[in-house]
């Protein structure tokens, strides 16, 4: 287990015949929380002043009326499996009037206690046990009897010993499809909430019962590869609203820390039974839930038909290349994720299609600052800031070894940017910090992406989206933000001022934002784009184009006008986010849909002059962030589309 939490945490692994042993160790004396989460109405931190050694413990607090008001643990954290052996032991301290006891339970399934000892009042007392792991493994709850209810309590000095069954070797492609008609009880689902949610089987169907938030749902663990891909499909019902949307999505973690992505998403009708259908491309992380939950609504529902099976795909061969077609007039490229920058086979096919690449979210500043590691500086320095780039780095090796160019997105952005980053010490439950000292973190961080992607990769990148969508919808102006709150609305000339300082002498700095072609918002860019202009640190602007086909938006007049707007301010220009959405999956919508590609493309080719590149957000429609809409040239078996044909076949003659 890797050093990641800055707490006192030492992992051993010694081979004992087939079996592993990994020993954890929690003190929480830096004073950072490595994972813990509140179960139920209660605050779950890291606090001074009560400690079993040193001077922090993690502090269960604010609790109602329920003794599952608690402190949970990752099991995945862990690496817990069925039939791993688990020696437990931690210190705790109570504020109740009465002795109590207090325990480490499985978080679901049987709930079973795993270890228990009577606690006095504001006395230190160690609890350990041993158990073996069940035939599905849970969380682990650390909380109190019903005599303690409502009393703040403590726990530090946990000592986790797990001995772990030998792993089993297998190949690649050894996932097992998965089906599930709930004959057999949950099967392996929970409910994924603070405490309230609840499962029921009934008539085939999962239900899920006592919803307090849109993220309760029924979640199962899979054990799955990334650079693979994996079709997901079941059927969904809710009977309380007229129209609800569903998201099928998926939680994961490395190193402790949990994140989230949808997959794709279904509006269903009241009482009747909706598909959800879409592809999974797991990234980079040491565990994976799927699970199901509403935008918007907290009603109970139903799933059912469960099926997930890893995609065989079968790569096109000796298809014409778009990149070959349009290499004469400017870049042809793509956005790609983690996952698809796993599989070797995948990337090599791109690689024959596209001649520039862009990070998803990988350079996003939500995957590549450090806030571990900037919580532990900022100790000694608030201005300081450390990153990482492993979630970029299997995109960024390919292309580095195979001579494709990468286009960086994005430094500064309103979105996907952690909330610490412009609070005191790196936590949230601290102040904001000052206008210099969010300036010097700013510039700390772009120094520090340009810098060592430079060194890392050098030349790989070619262009960088400096900042992005920092222009109000609707409106002239710019939006308000966290970066507008703390710096004020320089944010964006500072942060082309550091990036011109720390870039590559021929290195492209870009702006990009959407709605381009609409006003107000048109002449809120051209204001941002004069001022940039006049400091001399900008060179291109980006036209995200995340476009329809019916109703037929943005009108090519509206665009042709935006782009000899911006053009004529001495700008290069980036199509850099192209998709169009169609209602439904039909031959005629798709046919449709290559026509708007094809007259985009042929106004696109009018400025080639002015254009460096084209870049289609995604390559497959099951794999874009609007998956429902099939939005781009390739189909989820990467199949060419018609959309596909027509850029090769018609706007080049």
């Amino acid at each position: 287990m890797k050093k990641a939490f800055f707490i006192s945490l030492l992992t051993l692994v010694l081979c004992i015949g087939c079996a592993m042993a990994e020993e954890t160790v929690f003190s929480f004396d830096d004073g950072v929380n490595p994972g813990f989460f509140q179960s139920g109405s209660c605050s779950v931190s890291v606090k001074s002043g009560i400690a079993h050694s040193g001077d922090m413990a993690l502090a269960v607090s604010s609790r109602s009326t329920n003794d599952y008001d608690a402190a949970d643990y990752k099991y995945q954290s862990l690496n817990l499996a069925a039939g791993d052996t688990v020696s437990i032991s931690f210190w705790a301290y109570h504020e109740g009037e009465t002795a109590g006891d207090i325990s480490v339970s499985y978080a679901g399934g049987s709930y079973d206690v795993l270890a228990s000892s009577k606690v006095n009042p504001k006395e230190w007392t160690e609890i350990s046990g041993t158990f073996t792991v069940a035939t599905q493994p849970q969380n682990l709850r650390f909380k109190t009897d019903a005599t303690l209810v409502g009393a703040n309590y403590y726990i530090d000095d946990i000592r986790i010993d797990v001995q772990h069954i030998a792993d089993v070797v297998v190949e690649e492609d050894a996932f097992q499809p998965y089906a599930s008609d709930f004959s057999q009880g949950t099967d392996g689902w929970y409910a994924r909430s603070a405490g309230t949610a609840s499962l029921e089987v009934k008539d085939g169907a999962l239900y899920i019962h006592g919803r307090t938030a849109t993220w309760n749902s029924p979640g199962h663990d899979f054990d799955l590869t990334p650079g693979n891909t994996y079709r997901v499909s079941l059927m969904v019902m809710q009977e309380e609203k007229d129209n609800v949307e569903f998201m099928l999505s998926a939680a994961h973690s490395r190193n402790g820390t949990e994140s989230y992505e949808n997959i794709v998403k279904v509006k269903t009708k009241k009482g009747e039974w909706a598909v959800i259908d879409g592809t999974y491309a797991p990234g980079q992380y040491d565990n994976y839930i799927l699970y199901v939950e509403t935008n918007g609504g907290n009603m109970d529902f139903a799933i059912k038909e469960i099926y997930v099976e890893a995609n065989e795909i079968k790569f096109p061969e000796n298809l014409a290349s778009l990149k070959e077609v349009y290499a004469p007039y400017f870049d042809f490229g793509a956005a790609v994720c983690q996952a698809e920058a796993s599989n070797a086979e995948r990337m090599d096919f791109y690689a024959s299609q596209f001649s520039i690449l862009t990070p998803g979210n990988e350079l996003k500043p939500d995957s590549v600052l450090d806030v571990v590691t900037s919580r532990r500086l900022a100790k000694e320095d608030d201005t300081a800031v450390a990153i990482s780039l492993d979630a970029a780095k299997p995109l960024l090796d390919y292309c580095y070894k195979n001579g494709l160019k990468v286009h960086g997105h994005t430094l500064v952005w309103y979105q996907q940017t952690p909330d610490v980053f412009f609070r005191q010490g790196y936590l949230s439950r601290n102040d904001y910090v000052s206008r210099e000292v969010m300036l010097q973190r700013m510039e700390k961080y772009i120094k520090l992406v340009l810098e060592e992607t430079e060194r890392l990769y050098p030349g790989l990148i070619v262009s960088w989206d400096v900042a992005n969508e920092a222009v109000a919808d609707n409106a002239a102006k710019m939006r308000s933000c966290t970066w507008t709150q703390v710096i004020g609305e320089d944010y964006v000339a500072k942060a082309f001022e550091y990036a011109r300082k720390y870039a590559r002498e021929d290195m492209i700095l870009c702006y990009n934002d959407y709605s381009t072609p609409y006003e107000p918002k048109l002449t809120g860019i051209c204001n941002l784009l004069d001022t940039l202009v006049a400091e001399g640190n900008i060179d291109c602007y980006g036209f995200q184009a995340h476009y329809q086909v019916s109703p037929t938006s943005p009108s090519e007049r509206s665009l042709e006008t935006a782009i000899k707007r911006i053009a004529e301010k001495g700008l290069k220009l980036r199509i850099s986010e192209l998709d169009i959405e169609i209602s439904k999956n039909t031959d005629m919508n798709h046919q449709s849909q290559a026509s708007r590609y094809e007259s985009l493309m042929k106004l696109f080719l009018k400025y080639a002059d002015d254009i460096l590149a084209v870049q289609v957000w995604g390559v497959t429609d099951d794999l874009s962030w609007k998956a429902d809409k099939y939005p781009l040239l390739f189909d989820r078996n990467v199949q060419p589309k018609p959309a596909f044909h027509a850029l090769i076949e018609n706007v080049v003659k």
